[in-house]
């Protein structure tokens, strides 16, 4: 509780699970949205990114495209956006172009 009697907000923790080739979105424990991958040879491609009903508006997709586009540029590997929410989230965040494998 802060002094006003409110409660702190909980922070939504992003985190890679390479177990399950995903990202995960935490707050307290719970899971609010996935971004999943597979990997190949000098690439990395994200297939899928969903956020759960109730947690939708809040920006956990951007939150889970940062994470997994800051892994890609710390692994040096090209990313293919075959999720059409990274693709969106791409083109509103031009730094991260060189990132992605042009076919």
């Amino acid at each position: 509780m802060t002094a006003a009697g409110e409660e702190t907000p909980v922070q939504v923790e992003v985190v890679e699970v390479p177990e399950s080739s995903r990202y995960e979105a935490r707050e307290a424990g719970r899971l609010l949205g996935v971004l999943t991958y597979h990997r190949k040879p000098g690439m990395i491609v994200f297939d899928h990114t969903g956020v759960e009903p109730e947690a939708r508006g809040r920006g956990i997709g951007a939150m889970l495209c940062a994470a997994a586009l800051a892994g890609a540029a710390e692994d040096e590997v090209h990313v293919v956006p075959a999720c059409s929410f990274v693709r969106r989230w791409v083109h509103e965040h031009p730094e991260y172009l060189p990132l992605i494998e042009r076919a």
